[in-house]
């Protein structure tokens, strides 16, 4: 039988910070696409001015996450070679883990 810290310690095998930061990256790139699409819904000016304030925030929170996965080697923005390289590895990784 399995104990708790076992599962715990093979979790943290599989899901490393690459992995959260990356679907933070995600996630915070749905966000911005998702109030973008709410302006252009929108027809009341208030509620407008408040969306394009959250979008804002939204845009800086992507920055600040995609900034510090490109200090730490995690995102490769600028060499799309070494980009597809790793995320071809990460890939094989997630198809182990499956198996």
């Amino acid at each position: 039988m399995t104990t708790k810290t076992e599962k715990l310690n093979t979790l943290k095998d599989i899901i490393d910070d690459q992995t959260i930061a990356t679907d933070l990256l995600l996630s915070a790139k749905s966000g911005v696409r998702s109030l973008a699409v709410a302006i252009t819904e929108t027809a009341t000016p208030e509620v407008k001015k408040v969306l394009k304030r959250e979008l804002e925030t939204a845009i800086d929170l992507h920055d600040k996450i995609a900034q510090y996965m490109i200090e730490k080697e995690m995102y490769h923005a600028y060499d799309i070679k070494e980009q597809v390289s790793q995320d071809l590895k990460n890939a094989k990784e997630a198809l182990e883990i499956g198996k």
